[in-house]
């Protein structure tokens, strides 16, 4: 029998590629600066606690101060990966506004709580019984590579083009002492 040797470690672990959060963060913030000729700035407002890091992604218009949060990123003190993206909620916005919204249905519990007061009860205990289960976290990221991809699609969110635009909209206004007749 014959003993065949190979790499077995993941394609995403080479020491050229890996950096950490903060540094792709902070490179976003450059590109912002960069993509809006200086109108909006991107700062990455990093806090410690006893157990982990917490990194608030902010823009600012240059000019006015007005600031806003996009999005954070949360690790463990002592390990920069994994990392947790927390997107912003869709209820930034008004529902008027959003793309989609979620209308719960009242399923058959209602029917059975108004109708019949046995298979209610019987509803309730399944739910009140129920053991659980799995809830995938899409917004954690392993690895550097998976880390890039959901930042860019974090910033391609709605809600966050949304805030992204409007303060470049801000930013792009005549002061308010030079009135503009355009």
């Amino acid at each position: 029998m014959s003993t065949v040797k190979r790499d077995l470690w993941p394609d995403d672990i080479r020491a050229d590629d890996v950096i950490g959060p903060a540094e792709i963060l902070d490179y976003q913030a450059e590109q912002l600066m960069q993509r809006t000729n200086g109108l909006l700035a991107g700062h990455v407002e990093r806090v410690e606690s006893e157990d982990r890091v917490t990194m608030g992604f902010e823009i600012e218009v240059a000019r006015t101060s007005d600031r806003a949060r996009l999005f954070e990123v949360q690790h463990r003190l002592d390990y920069e990966y994994p990392v947790a993206i927390s997107p912003p909620h869709e209820e930034r916005l008004p529902e008027f506004l959003q793309e989609r919204v979620f209308k719960p249905g009242t399923g058959n519990l209602l029917r059975s709580v108004t109708g019949h007061s046995a298979t209610a009860f019987s509803q309730m205990s399944k739910i009140l019984d129920s053991e659980g289960k799995w809830v995938e976290n899409k917004w954690i990221a392993t690895s550097p590579s998976e880390f890039i991809e959901k930042v860019e699609k974090v910033l391609a969110l709605p809600g966050v083009k949304a805030v992204v635009l409007s303060l470049l909209a801000r930013a792009n206004r005549p002061n308010d002492d030079a009135p503009s007749l355009e």
